[in-house]
């Protein structure tokens, strides 16, 4: 029995892993070619959803990712920051808008809020905010921010994967064991599949709140 719901569940995260990298793809390929046509906007904007659908190993997210800074850059060195934070905002958001019990990128983070902290504060004194002689405080005021780390609780996490996993299995199983031929329940087999979807679903509900 269980040999069968693991290959059901294995078959359906297959596709469903396959189907997220398709859409990663083609955002990536579209943004490719907003990006040959210099159309800087929409090529950060499909860029940016690219690395939302996000699947590890996947070798859109980098590359989308290098984009992102190589764009962000590109500003930077025509003396446009706004431009080039957009850019090195999107690469930080994308990443930390993906993360559950870890948090992927944290290399292309930590380059990312050093840039941010950097262009923050030349910005700001460009404006007259803070002056010249303040600009060290003024980074390591933005660098603190960005160090405090507010990812959702890992126990948390991994409880409310165990308990999508679990209802999955529970409805799976319930399906095919625990009802006869004709749809008549079968007794405790129908039962406990019941109890068992009822539970880890609540564990699930109730772990994404707390997460």
């Amino acid at each position: 029995m269980y040999r069968k719901v693991f290959l059901v569940i294995f078959a359906a995260t297959m596709l469903l892993a396959g189907r997220v990298v398709f859409r990663q793809a083609s955002n990536f390929r579209q943004a490719e070619g907003y990006f040959a046509a210099h159309n800087w906007k929409l090529a950060i904007r499909q860029y940016d959803t690219a690395m939302h659908f996000y699947v590890p190993f996947s070798p859109f997210t980098e590359r989308a990712a290098g984009r992102l800074w190589q764009i962000g850059r590109m500003f930077e060195a025509q003396g446009r920051p706004d431009w080039a934070l957009i850019a090195y905002s999107s690469i930080r958001s994308s990443f930390y808008g993906v993360r559950s019990f870890y948090t992927p990128g944290r290399r292309w983070i930590e380059r990312c809020d050093n840039k941010i902290a950097a262009l923050d504060t030349q910005m700001l004194i460009k404006e007259g905010a803070i002056r010249p002689e303040e600009a060290a405080g003024e980074r390591r005021k933005y660098m603190a921010i960005f160090r405090d780390d507010r990812a959702p609780s890992v126990f948390w996490s991994v409880a409310a994967e165990a308990g999508f996993c679990g209802w999955v299995v529970s409805a799976i199983a319930t399906a095919l064991y625990g009802f006869e031929k004709t749809g008549r329940p079968r007794g405790k087999k129908a039962l406990y599949g019941a109890v068992s979807f009822l539970v880890f679903i609540a564990v699930w509900a109730a772990s994404l709140l707390l997460a």
